[in-house]
């Protein structure tokens, strides 16, 4: 039977005329031709019309045939029969012909573009669920190694063209302002070490002070070097002269004609020899400077990991435009094809009219699509900067073909991952510092309970001629002994000490709770990456089942067996098994970068591993490894 209201057309051919043929007795119904009548003219009709003469032509032979008996007999030499079944055998001729002319034009006109789809590898496929006829790897493109058919609309893009997750990830590397903050802390940290050394500088004192006027008229000068020493004490020495009338209350302020050297020293007992302030400050500060690796390290694998998805994210809605574009140019070839069928007959005007609708319709997804990855190509422009560090848009012709291949990933047993990946995590790294930290405030604290003790000593020698004639200064003098003092309730180091036995205490919570997010994200990044590996191949077995069931339904319409709008929403299901399978390819590499920033594993690296799965070559098996020195 033919199908009334076809999309497609086929091109007409002139009908040979029909024998004539003495006219039956009775009326003849609608439609039928009368024997005898001018023989019908077939160009030009269309095939509804033709299908209308051929049901009149059964209705015609069945009526001759009743009426053969009654002139059988009569003339003998004339059979009806035969006549009305010449008549109907060319018209299905005719028909038939036009059908199958039909069929070829349909046949000829643009399928749905099949993409390039990830090899699977049978050996990871179970062959429990998966038909192993839909899985055979599929043409690689050219701009691929080892590929030999373009499938796609933009195969012809070389692969240095391609901006890859190495590009982004080195950029990110290179001028993410996160990571350079993090990187700028180690200036910081160098500072605060200075300023904690700047404890034990050399100090250069000095003094001159003149009494002109009044009944004692003297002049004082000198000079004095100290410096605070590793063990908490200090050293000092220095020189001094005095000259002229001094009060006698103030006789330690002359001394002889030549001066007066002193030198001293000071050296705590109990409380600041230990530990002392300026030692914690220089220790805390070197502390700082160890934690800017780790910090360094902490915002190259958060940037890297938001660089990834985002870079994922362009790729996937870039291909999503892709096919929607791809669907929509299939309905525009389609619209052109129709308009020159139905000048021949062999389409109607509802066939343009629905797929104009069609047009109209993929033409909105199309604009979806194109804003959906204008916006990621922006979000893109945070991590992917020019030399100066300018965000920089990814041009639509960088986009790759298509997902790098997905291949089969050994993973390590759970413990052995766990314990490298808790070796690895800059943040455990920066909690153990932060107790080191705390724990020099508590030392520092307890040292402070002491009562201050002093050991001190000082010599004392003047020279020159005597400034008197009681020649008192011109004696060396040596003084020694002890000085402290405490407070008694001590309630400033007892509270210090309170407070920082919590602090060491929420910080060994927190590094517990990081030890348990660590082993959670572990489990929950496997998870995902197996659970998106297998729909990956789901997806792609449902893309595989989809286009062979949309080629299913192109041929039966090109038949005539099925009816325009099955294949349309046929058409519609192939792109969404498509987009579908491209979401499960972003949620697959997502899944693995998350799974490389939970190890701790080298974003760069494991990048450029991954891109040279995408050129063909066989992918490396990067062993776990810390983030390599030049990168911190």
């Amino acid at each position: 039977m033919l199908l009334i209201g076809s999309h497609w057309a086929l091109a007409q051919e002139p009908s040979p005329r029909s024998s004539s043929s003495q006219p039956p007795t009775g009326q003849s119904p609608p439609g039928a031709i009368p024997p005898g009548a001018i023989p019908l003219k077939i160009s030009g009709k269309s095939l509804q019309e033709l299908e209308l003469m051929l049901k009149a032509s059964r209705v015609e032979l069945g009526q001759r045939l009743a009426d053969q008996d009654a002139v059988a007999k009569e003339k003998q030499d004339v059979d009806p029969l035969r006549d009305g079944e010449k008549r109907f055998l060319e018209l299905e001729a005719i028909i038939k012909k036009r059908r199958d002319e039909r069929q070829r034009e349909l046949l000829q006109l643009p399928k749905t573009p099949l993409g390039p789809r990830i090899p699977v590898d049978p050996a990871w496929v179970d062959p429990a669920w998966v038909d192993p006829e839909l899985v055979q790897p599929v043409p690689v493109p050219p701009n691929q190694p080892g590929g030999s058919e373009s499938t796609t609309l933009q195969a012809d893009l070389e692969l240095g063209e391609s901006l890859l997750l190495a590009d982004v990830i080195a950029s990110t590397f290179r001028s993410f302002p996160e990571i350079e903050i993090a990187r700028l802390e180690a200036n910081i940290a160098r500072g605060e070490i200075t300023q904690a050394n700047g404890a034990y500088d050399l100090h250069l004192d000095y003094f001159s002070l003149n009494q002109p006027v009044g009944y004692y008229e003297n002049s004082r000068s000198g000079v004095n070097l100290s410096r605070q020493l590793w063990w908490g004490g200090y050293a000092i020495a220095g020189y001094r002269i005095g000259r002229g009338a001094f009060e006698p209350w103030y006789k330690e302020r002359e001394t002889n004609k030549g001066g007066e050297f002193r030198v001293g020293w000071v050296q705590p007992l109990l409380q600041g020899r230990a530990i002392d302030p300026y030692r914690v400050a220089l220790f805390q500060s070197n502390l700082n400077q160890q934690a800017v690796a780790p910090e360094i390290q902490q915002n190259v694998l958060g940037a890297s990991l938001a660089a990834a998805s985002s870079y994922w994210a362009w790729v996937q809605a870039g291909n999503v435009l892709r096919s929607q574009e791809q669907l929509l140019q299939l309905a525009i070839k389609r619209n052109d094809g129709l308009n020159k069928l139905l000048e021949r007959g062999l389409s109607t005007r509802q066939e343009l009219s629905i797929n104009a609708q069609t047009i109209s319709e993929r033409q909105l997804k199309v604009f979806e699509s194109q804003q959906k990855f204008r916006d990621t190509a922006f979000k893109l422009a945070i991590f992917l900067r020019d030399e100066n560090g300018t965000p920089m848009l990814a041009r639509p012709e960088w986009l790759p073909v298509d997902f790098p291949r997905i291949e089969r990933l050994e993973l390590q047993d759970f413990e052995t991952a766990f314990l490298e990946a808790q070796q690895r995590r800059p943040e455990l790294a920066l909690i153990s510092i932060d107790l080191q930290k705390l724990r020099w405030d508590l030392e520092l604290a307890r040292n402070q309970t002491l009562p201050n003790l002093d050991f001190t000593i000082q010599a004392v020698q003047d020279v020159g001629d005597q400034s008197t004639s009681l020649n008192d200064k011109q004696d060396f003098v040596l003084e020694s002994g002890v000085v402290g003092g405490v407070p008694v309730q001590r309630r400033k180091a007892r509270g210090k000490m309170e407070s920082t036995l919590a602090k060491l205490q929420q910080v060994e919570q927190k590094r517990w709770f990081m030890s348990n997010k660590i082993e959670m994200d572990l489990r929950v990044a496997r998870n995902a990456l197996e659970v998106s590996r297998e729909m990956v191949l789901r997806s792609d077995q449902l893309l595989r089942e989809t286009r062979e069931t949309l080629e299913y339904f192109r041929r039966e319409f090109a038949s005539g067996n099925q009816d325009f709008l099955f294949l349309l929403a046929q058409e519609a299901k192939a792109t969404e098994a498509e987009i579908k399978l491209l979401d499960a390819e972003q949620e697959y590499y997502f899944a693995l970068a998350k799974l490389q920033a939970v190890l701790g594993l080298d974003p760069l690296e494991q990048s450029l591993g991954l891109d040279q799965s995408i050129a063909g070559q066989q992918p490396q098996v990067i062993p776990p490894g810390a983030i390599p020195e030049a990168n911190r």
